[in-house]
């Protein structure tokens, strides 16, 4: 969506790459100023992902005070202790990966995918699900295993098997 112009704005928590070798694809379009970037701590963006989906509009935190991400925004001192405003972040679409799914649309994430996705999914007024494993029947993950229910999940996609050979191409590790 970047490298297409259909981008402007970007909210994240850093935007550098995790190797310094690699470069994302945002990274150019922000250098070159045509794709504004928003930094916000990786909590608080969290937050107002599940703020947003539990219909909060907004709520306080002390993470940023007195840092560069808090200059001219609303803060108050709440017990002694001064908090930052933080607006809940609904969004259009939630665009996710999820390990399993069933034809209702419930799904089950695996590691890491548990982190973001459900708050994602939560926040979105449309939610977009690949999925790993071939689509189960409806009722067939355990309601106490359904980390988000299929009443939220507007579409799967069935992630087609990978080519013989070459998938996935695995990162070479260098000796530093």
């Amino acid at each position: 969506l970047v490298e297409n112009g259909q981008v402007a704005k970007v909210m994240c928590s850093f935007t550098a790459a995790t190797r310094a070798s690699d470069t994302l694809p945002f990274t150019p379009f922000y250098e070159r100023g045509e794709v504004e970037a928003e930094i916000v701590p990786q909590g608080t963006l969290a937050e107002r992902l599940r703020a947003a989906g539990a219909g909060i509009p907004a709520f306080y935190t002390p993470t940023a005070v007195g840092t560069e991400l808090a200059q001219g925004r609303e803060t108050r001192i709440i017990n002694g202790r001064e908090y930052l405003l933080e607006y809940a972040l609904p969004v259009d679409f939630a665009l996710l990966r999820a390990w399993q799914a069933d034809e209702a649309g419930n799904l089950r994430f695996r590691r890491t995918q548990r982190n973001f996705n459900p708050l994602m999914a939560m926040a979105a007024r449309i939610v977009i699900v690949e999925v790993e494993e071939p689509i189960l029947p409806a009722g067939a993950i355990d309601p106490d295993d359904v980390h988000t229910p299929g009443i939220i999940v507007q579409r799967l996609v069935q992630i087609p098997p990978p080519p013989e050979g070459l998938w996935p191409i695995k990162r070479e590790v260098t000796a530093r």
